[in-house]
């Protein structure tokens, strides 16, 4: 007797549950036999018993309609042919946003009409033709790694556009009232480009590179019509605007009432600069609070947080500041104002992500 055995992955069983963790339910569809295709599952811990095991033989006598309840709650299909394959597909795409793995002439017809195709890369080239994503190593793993770096791309997305909307509708705020009230203008035009090109360059580039958040792989998926950020992220992108507005024009009125123009102005660019820093702490996670956030390094971040300060601390303490209208200042009051305005914005969004969190909960 030869006895022939597929040997499974190590990382197979372990990468299924990170899947199924993550909202992905997984499916094993096979031409093998019933008792093959039930020992491989259980290995894979994809089944406990036979019944979850489908003979898909008997799709032959059945109809879309009695068979679309009964493929729910199936993982794993057996004595599969490649019509099979392509009617299984057709049924969970109505309610489901399908991916499919094949490497062979027969899984061509599910790979091309999958939302997404996995080709194999040890595969037959007409497979290779037509799926969507062409898998090097033949991997499950590489296919959950591939699913954590975009929920962590699109993380990252919403940081950068939380971060920037919110800093650029705070200085657009602060203009506008200050108008309003009649007077004068508190941040100057070259500082305002100072601030778009050395803050927010520093500041968001890095937001971009933030690494993933614990439990980005525990979420189920996001809908495809979903907006890109979230209910809770445009409250609290409004309420950074706000306070950045309202911090930045209360320096500004204040200093104003004390001291010259020009003296007013330079006080309140430094606040509006040391709120867009506090700003980037907290655009760092939606929900994980500024502090948990440091125990995740992210290098570039911080040196982007030592450039931006290093040339502010140039504008104020060297004659480059002339060219951008600064004033010299008292440092005691310039240190007391860019302290309230970093941690001013980080104490109201940590209120807020308490909320969200507190809300995710219930």
């Amino acid at each position: 007797f030869v006895a022939v055995a597929d040997i499974l992955r190590k990382e197979a069983k372990s990468a299924i549950k990170q899947a199924t963790r993550a909202g992905v339910a997984v499916c094993m569809i096979t031409g093998d036999h019933f008792e093959t295709a039930y020992h491989i599952g259980k290995e894979l811990g994809m089944v406990k018993d036979r019944s979850q095991v489908f003979d898909s033989r008997q799709m032959n006598t059945m109809t879309d309609e009695e068979l679309a309840p009964m493929i729910k709650n199936i993982r794993v299909f057996s004595r599969v042919i490649p019509e099979h394959k392509y009617r299984i597909l057709q049924i969970l795409k109505k309610n489901h946003i399908t991916a499919m793995t094949g490497d062979g002439v027969n899984d061509v017809p599910a790979l091309s009409s999958a939302h997404v195709g996995i080709s194999m890369g040890s595969g037959s080239q007409i497979a290779k033709d037509a799926g969507d994503i062409i898998l090097l190593d033949d991997n499950f793993k590489t296919i959950t790694d591939a699913i954590q770096e975009g929920r962590i791309i699109i993380a990252n997305v919403r940081r950068m556009l939380f971060y920037l909307l919110s800093t650029n509708a705070g200085e657009i705020i602060t203009m506008i009232a200050a108008l309003i009230i009649g007077k004068g203008v508190p941040i100057v035009p070259i500082q305002i480009l100072w601030i778009n090109l050395v803050t927010d360059t520093t500041m968001s580039i890095p937001l971009g590179l933030e690494p993933g958040e614990e439990g980005s792989m525990n979420s189920k998926p996001r809908r495809p019509n979903d907006p890109i950020l979230s209910r809770d992220l445009i409250v609290r992108m409004i309420l950074m605007a706000l306070t950045i507005s309202g911090l930045t024009l209360a320096v500004y009125l204040y200093f104003l009432e004390n001291y010259e123009q020009a003296y007013a102005q330079t006080m309140a660019f430094a606040a509006l600069v040391a709120t867009q820093w506090g700003n980037a702490f907290n655009a760092r996670s939606e929900f994980q609070s500024v502090i948990t956030r440091l125990r995740s390094v992210n290098k570039s971040f911080y040196i982007g947080i030592v450039l931006a300060g290093l040339m502010q601390l140039a504008v104020f303490f060297t004659p480059f500041g002339e060219l951008l209208h600064v004033k010299p200042v008292d440092n005691s009051q310039l240190l007391a104002v860019a302290a309230i305005s970093f941690i001013l914005p980080i104490i109201i969004s940590e209120i807020h992500k308490a909320f969200c969190r507190s809300k995710l909960k219930k």
